[in-house]
């Protein structure tokens, strides 16, 4: 496949997978704000890392700053707005190779956010856009599962949205766990507080499906990081990732592509071989900060190994 094009379904799908995940933090916020008075913006900042992007432009971490910079800044590349700019032009630029349903709806996905009224928006009416971003996406990932053939493109979109998934997954706890450390925190409010995480993640049916009503902060690491069957845990994305990749070789390893198998490899491992108390005993941050910095890395690898666009954050 050519590089242009490999480049192009990759972005396009991480892009779609960005904006659904900003979106969903976002409204999980909001309606904590709105319910509980729960605050802490600046965490959702910190999540996406834009920290000295952001204090360039606002004074201060308030809801409607956090929100603007997140949704629409210009700015921002990785405002939901431009995310599915981004995501439209790569659709574009393919539009021969993927299915004429699956550019429309990316295209009519774009029109829809572009011709929001962001400049009115108010704090009662912004959560229907949130939840519009959250319902395209998932319409972006049916529309691939029935119209796209299974072949190397429907493998490049894949990979794509597990490794948005897992590094969006690992940056959730790492600021989240930070926060649960809080000595004003009790118990009423951790339970909140590690409820909001599995929101953030759409993971709380899930999770009580298995645990019950029994939240607790290890369990959700736990959950979050180890668990083989939610789809947005970092477990399944990595078992996902590498399947992908054996499919994209033929389940062989070349001079080209070793480096990546390598590193997939090893990520993998890691998670099949650590427990949850292995993790928190190490220092779950350094933990987590060492497997977004293996994400980077795994992003580059695919750069060279398949010749594909910078790496984004």
């Amino acid at each position: 496949m050519l590089s242009r094009v490999s480049n192009s379904l990759y972005w396009m799908s991480r892009n779609i997978e960005r904006a659904e995940n900003t979106a969903r933090l976002i409204s999980v916020r909001l309606i904590g704000s709105i319910e509980h008075k729960e605050n802490h913006w600046d965490e959702l900042i910190s999540i996406i890392g834009a920290n000295e992007g952001f204090e360039k432009r606002y004074d201060l971490y308030d809801a409607r700053s956090v929100m603007d910079f997140m949704s629409f800044s210009s700015d921002n590349s990785n405002s939901i707005l431009n995310c599915v700019k981004l995501a439209r032009e790569d659709a574009r630029a393919i539009r021969e190779i993927i299915p004429q349903e699956l550019w429309e709806m990316v295209n009519s996905f774009y029109w829809e956010v572009k011709q929001y009224k962001y400049e009115n928006w108010t704090v009662d009416t912004i959560d229907d856009f949130y939840q519009m971003i959250i319902r395209q996406s998932a319409l972006f990932q049916g529309m691939v599962e029935a119209t796209l053939s299974f072949d190397e493109a429907y493998l490049f979109i894949k990979m794509a949205k597990f490794i948005e998934r897992a590094e969006k997954t690992s940056r959730i706890l790492n600021i989240y766990y930070y926060r649960s450390e809080d000595p004003e925190h009790n118990d009423p409010s951790l339970y909140r507080h590690w409820f909001a995480v599995l929101q953030s993640v759409s993971g709380h049916e899930a999770y009580l499906k298995k645990h019950h009503p029994f939240i607790t902060g290890e369990r959700v690491i736990e959950f979050l990081l180890f668990d083989e069957a939610f789809p947005r845990s970092i477990n399944y994305c990595l078992e996902q990732v590498y399947n992908v990749f054996q499919e994209l070789e033929n389940g062989k390893i070349e001079h080209y592509s070793e480096d990546l198998h390598q590193l997939i490899a090893q990520m993998r491992q890691d998670f099949k071989t650590m427990s949850v108390i292995d993790v928190i005993t190490e220092d779950i941050h350094q933990f987590l900060q060492r497997f977004q910095s293996d994400c980077f890395q795994l992003g580059r690898l695919i750069n060279k190994t398949y010749y594909l666009g910078e790496v984004g954050v």
